[in-house]
């Protein structure tokens, strides 16, 4: 038995052989430079504050022209898909809203803009077949050479791994409105796997939000009855875009139905196959373009030098114009207020003036716009 004692402890009293830790006083200059250099490496976060504000409309950056409308398709900052089998026309598609921004106008589908810039970006096609499509596209849009609002981007010949880096440099580059992204499950090695694919859709998506450019990605869908896009990338893709189209074809002739919006309904349009990459208006819609066409171009060398005419002014220099009588030019009048939408009518009696709408005006109200239903 140990008959060593040991000193009574009591409450607070500190332990034999223990020693009071030291505690250092506080540095506050230090902690406020931590504090400041902890601030400094942080992000500002993108608060959504402004809840009382008015609301601004979405910006679409192409007006399909058609009954009802006119209607916005592709909308700006966002993803979108057109999907569809092969030799549908999904590319070319997207290839008539490329021909339509050049132009001013293509299969009912007119730009918002006159200046939008493009970025052709292609992973599938060799440099000399993408040349060949690019220059089919030139002759549509009525241009003998490559505009500076269009560039491309031939992704073909680079690893895989190296694509969606190039993309975005390019993007980065340019500051492109619109994206044409033909391939787009090529930007990822592993497309049939969640993980890679999320991380390139993701890009896209957070590319869209930060640059303002709708990038719209070609896909190809699987032959199953709901042709869903191709791989769990197709799935993420068809997720986060604004807006989905498909593309099916019946003999020659394609058709676009859009799938799904985020935003808002838009009618099918359709066109024709034709020779060397190129498409026109669907047949039975042919005479009808054709018309369409011969009046805004007249209409609008008229209507360059004025912005409004009187009736009997506008019947003369259309006839000088289109070197035709004057039947024909109350005829061409008649057509394009009645028909077409192209004039309107403003004031009343002897104040009564003809004006032409631009843009987004075009067809208002009006029946069907070529190739569309």
């Amino acid at each position: 038995m140990n008959n060593s004692t040991t000193p009574t402890q009591t409450a607070g009293q500190q332990a034999p052989g223990l020693q009071e830790p030291q505690r250092r006083p506080l540095n506050l200059a230090r902690l406020a430079g931590l504090m400041k250099e902890g601030e400094q490496t942080r992000e500002a976060l993108p608060w959504l504050d402004d809840l009382e504000g008015e609301e601004t409309p979405i910006p679409f950056l192409f007006h399909l022209n058609a009954k009802g409308g006119p209607f916005g398709i592709i909308a700006a900052a966002n993803l979108h898909t057109i999907k569809g089998l092969e030799k549908t026309g999904k590319s070319a598609a997207g290839l008539a809203l490329i021909v339509a921004a050049l132009r001013g106008y293509f299969l009912g589908l007119e730009p918002a803009r006159a200046d939008l810039r493009l970025l052709w970006i292609d992973t599938e096609q060799d440099r000399q077949t993408l040349r060949q499509k690019a220059r089919a596209a030139l002759e549509m849009a009525e241009k003998t050479t490559r505009p500076e609002q269009l560039r491309i981007l031939p992704l073909r010949a680079y690893a895989v791994t190296d694509r969606l880096k190039l993309t975005r440099q390019a993007i980065e580059e340019t500051a492109p409105d619109l994206v044409l992204l033909d391939g787009v499950v090529d930007l990822c090695e592993e497309f049939n796997e969640e993980k890679p694919s999320r991380a390139v859709i993701n890009e896209l998506a957070a590319i869209c939000e930060t640059t303002g450019a709708a990038i719209l990605g070609i896909i190809h869908a699987n032959r199953r009855e709901d042709q869903k896009a191709r791989g769990h990338l197709g799935t993420l893709l068809q997720q986060k875009s604004g807006e989905i189209y498909q593309a099916d074809k019946s003999g020659d002739t394609a058709t676009i139905r859009q799938e799904r919006s985020r935003f808002a309904p838009v009618p099918p349009f359709r066109f024709d196959f034709a020779d060397g990459f190129k498409i026109k208006p669907a047949d039975g819609s042919g005479a009808l373009a054709a018309r369409v066409e011969e009046l805004r171009a007249v209409f609008g060398r008229l209507f360059q030098a004025r912005t409004e005419y009187t009736y009997g002014d506008l019947v003369e220099d259309y006839k000088a114009e289109a070197d035709c009588g004057t039947s024909k030019a109350k005829e061409a009048i008649t057509d394009a207020r009645e028909r077409f939408n192209i004039l309107k009518v403003q004031g009343a009696g002897r104040a009564k003036r003809y004006v032409y709408l631009f843009s987004s005006e075009l067809f208002e109200g009006g029946p069907e716009a070529p190739g569309t239903e």
